[in-house]
This record gives C-alpha cells, structure tokens and sequence, in this order.
C-alpha cells in the first residue's frame, strides 16, 4: 500500500505522535519552530505499560511503570473516529500543572499501538496517582513546574520496573459530556439498557494537538509562572498545526460527525474565525455570544460527495460546562434540544444491534489495520459514494481518502478565515481557558 493509500485515521498516528519532538529536535536552534513554545510548559510525570505492543482490552487502566519526566505528546482525537458527536476545543488541557493534580501520569509510549489504543479508548478519565501514592513517592511543594525537574522516587522491581497503582481520575469536562448523552438518551425515549458512552457516541478533539494549561499571549495575574505565547508564537503554531499540517481538518473530514459541539466563547472564537465562509446556514460570527448562537440552528457544510449527496453537521455552540457553570446550567437544556432534534432530523439513530447510536458516513479501519480492536460497527460502516457496507475489517482501506481529501480542499477553498478569531479567543470573557478539564 502506498502513502497515498494509507487511509487517513492510520496515517495521522504516525504523524501526530512524534510530531513536536520532531519539530523540536530538526529545526534550527538558531530560529526556533513556533511549535517549540510548548516546551516552555516544562516536564510532566509519565508512565508506559508494562508490557509490549497494545493493551488486549480496551480499558486504557492497565499495569504501568513511572518512567521519570518527559514532555508531553500531541493528542490525536479521541474515541471512535466515526461517532455521530464530536466536541472542539482549543487544544488540549494539562492537568498536571495544578498543584491539585500534580499527581497526574501522562503516557510516553514508543509503541504507536500503544498510543492510537489510548486516544481510542480514552472515555472519562487521564490516569493519575493517588494523593497518598504521590506524597509516598516524595511529591510535594518542590514538584512546581515549568522548571522542576524533580521525579518521583518509586522503587525498581526484580525487573527493573517503577511499576505504580495507578487510577482513572475522572475529568471534569469529559463527565459533563456523559452527562449529555444520559440526558440525550432520556429525550430520545431510548431503552433503559442503551450504551451511551463518551468515546463511542461522542469524541472529541482539539484544533491545535499540543497540550498547555491555558491559551493565551496574555500575562495572568493569578498564575505568574504561566508560559505565555508570543503573537508570532500563536500565529506560527495555528499555521504549522491547524494550517499547514491540518491534524484537525483531516481527522474531522474522516470522522465527519452529525453533530458539533463547541464549548465556551474561547472556542467558538477561534472556531468560527477559522471556519468562516463554511457555514451554509446560522452565519455565526466572530465574538457573537454563544448563548445568542446557541438559540438559532447554524450547519456546517462539509461538501458534496461524487453521487450528489451533501454531507454536513449540526453545529452547537455553548458555554463552557466547568469554566462558565452557571450559564452553562441555563444553556444546557437547549444543548440537549438540539441534540435531540438533530436524531429527529435522522443525523443519527439508535442502533438497537450495538445499543449506540449510528456511524457516521465513510469508512474507518482504525481499530483493525492498527491491532488495537475489533471494529464493534463493521454492519455499520459503508464507504463514501457507495451504498453497502464493508465484507471485512480491511475492505476498501484507503479507497476515501480520495474523496475525503477533495472534500477537504474544497472546504477549505471556500473559507474566508478571520484571523482575528483566535486573538478574539484570548479576550473571550469565559474562564474556560484555565482549569479547562479539572
């Protein structure tokens, strides 16, 4: 199979996860890649399995060891790539540099079914230490970063191991997003013994794939230590990561979603300034309050496909759930509205034979071409412009990323990007853009 062939979900794997390392090691010391400013954010503890190759069951709670301090890695999107929902943000949060959760493990895997595995079946929760197991191994007031270089002092097995306990502590954020889908499933009258989980009915992914605590060329008061990014920083990292490489766009023209959810001002700046001249209906606008968009329907248009059919989302626009939680309280029931009145639109389904609701259009051989899983919606799975379902795991592999990719250049062909959106982003009035998922 060529590099043309190598569809689109696999492809992004080997790119995605050494990418900043990549960018950091080869480019010039003497005129730094804009990428490099996520390393100001420091060090963070880590963890690897224990084992070699991909977990054998989904869970991401397997046996682990500490491997010391590392920077962190480039997330991919996370859950199913073909679920009918999928929430947008700016990129991804850092728990790891609140003192409250300074216990947190992050994974540095060399093994990249390791690393498509975790951001497959990644639902509620990051991995992290307890209180007691953190202060065990000598973390403390010491462990401060962007500049500690302390690691903790867990012992080495018969084997050389630091294997710790670790658990899955349950993200903030990503429990509000099940909180959706339970409330979801009430309004649609679904069966009491539904499936609905974050990481099968709804993913989600970021615009930029790098992790920091907050995103902003502005100091903060409260937080002096903060790395804050340059303007050229930011527009260097927005051209190189959501421009030039397109992670985002090409994960999202694989996946293309039903439904869009995109939570707090910050993002819906950024968003929609970048996005701009896509939307075929709502016409929403840089700065217009979420609370104002979230009262009118607003679709983004992918494009048409080869037999005519156009294929787009519903976007949502609302609140932050922990960085605004009062007005969130208020947006809330609208957002399951909407929800429920895209599954009464057939932008999706119940799918009584899985006990999810359906795929997405397009094919999708993540799990299988990886190792990391048996597709649970191979029934489902039908590639673009044709009108029947794969026969097995690996049937058609590659053959969308054509289409996929021509969907893609119009799209972005047909923008009309207001830059200001991500200037506008840091100005947003929310607080989601701190302690976003904690």
């Amino acid at each position: 199979m060529s590099d043309t062939e190598v569809p689109t979900e696999v492809e992004l794997v080997f790119e995605v996860m050494p990418c900043n390392a990549q960018r950091v090691a080869q480019d010039s010391t003497m005129q730094p890649h804009a990428c490099s400013y996520f390393r100001k954010w420091g060090t963070y503890h880590n963890y690897d399995y224990d084992s070699d190759g991909p977990p054998a069951t989904p869970s991401i709670l397997q046996s682990v060891q500490y491997i010391g301090r590392a920077p962190l890695v480039p997330e991919l999107l996370s859950g199913c790539r073909k679920a009918p929902i999928l929430s947008v943000g700016i990129n991804p949060n850092l728990p790891g540099w609140w003192p409250a959760t300074r216990g947190a493990l992050n994974p540095w895997f060399d093994d990249y079914r390791q690393f498509a595995h975790y951001f497959r079946y990644r639902e509620t929760a990051k991995l992290a230490l307890s209180e007691a197991d953190y202060k065990k191994y000598g973390g403390g007031p010491q462990d401060q970063p962007p500049t500690s270089t302390f690691e903790l002092s867990v012992p080495q097995d018969a084997n050389g191991l630091r294997t710790v306990s670790a658990h899955l502590a349950n993200q903030k954020m990503y429990v509000a997003y099940q909180s959706l889908l339970d409330d979801l499933a009430k309004s649609m009258e679904l069966p009491s013994n539904h499936q609905l989980t974050v990481g099968e009915d709804l993913a989600y992914a970021n615009m930029i794939a790098c992790p920091s605590a907050k995103w902003t060329t502005k100091p903060d008061p409260q937080s002096p230590l903060l790395p804050i990014m340059s303007t050229a920083e930011r527009d260097g990292i927005v051209l190189e990561c959501f421009s030039s490489r397109q992670y985002f766009l090409r994960s999202l023209f694989q996946s293309l979603p039903s439904a869009l959810l995109v939570f707090s001002q910050s993002t819906a700046n950024a968003f929609i300034g970048e996005l701009h001249g896509t939307f075929s209906q709502g016409d929403p606008k840089v700065d217009e309050p979420v609370a104002d968009l979230l009262d009118r329907m607003i679709v983004l248009k992918y494009g048409q496909l080869p037999n005519g059919t156009v294929v787009d989302a519903v976007v949502i626009f609302a609140p932050h759930p922990t960085g605004d939680p009062k007005h969130w309280a208020i947006a809330r029931p609208k957002v399951i509205a909407q929800l429920a009145a895209a599954g009464a639109a057939k932008r999706f389904s119940y799918q009584t034979e899985t006990g999810h609701l359906s795929r997405t259009l397009g094919s999708c051989v993540f799990c299988t071409m990886l190792g990391i899983g048996p597709c649970d919606y191979l029934a489902e799975i039908k590639p673009l412009g044709q009108s029947q379902p794969r026969v097995n795991a690996h049937e058609t592999a590659g053959s969308d990323k054509p289409i996929q990719n021509k969907l893609l250049s119009d799209f972005v062909g047909r923008r009309h990007r207001q830059s200001k959106g991500w200037a506008a982003s840091e100005n947003a009035s929310d607080a989601a853009a701190a302690k976003k998922d904690i």
